[in-house]
């Protein structure tokens, strides 16, 4: 069974405001599922942000400067 984080855990996890988590989702920089009717809610894998987060360990800050320009 896969365990989903919000938006709010992944950012607090990372350090950073949740605005740039969504805009991480939007952009296709990150994996998520919507659940529920009409817009739904945003989750994230635990395993997707591990793997990111392995990914990315060296240049977080600085792919993440990139990333917001």
């Amino acid at each position: 069974m896969n365990t989903y984080l919000t938006v709010k855990a992944v950012a607090e996890r990372w350090g950073v405001s949740r605005s740039v988590v969504y805009q991480m989702v939007a952009d296709g920089v990150i994996p998520s599922v919507r659940f529920g009717t009409g817009r739904g809610t945003i989750r994230l894998s635990l395993a997707d942000v591990a793997r990111w987060e392995e990914d990315h360990r060296r240049d977080d800050a600085k792919d993440l400067a990139e990333h917001l320009g």
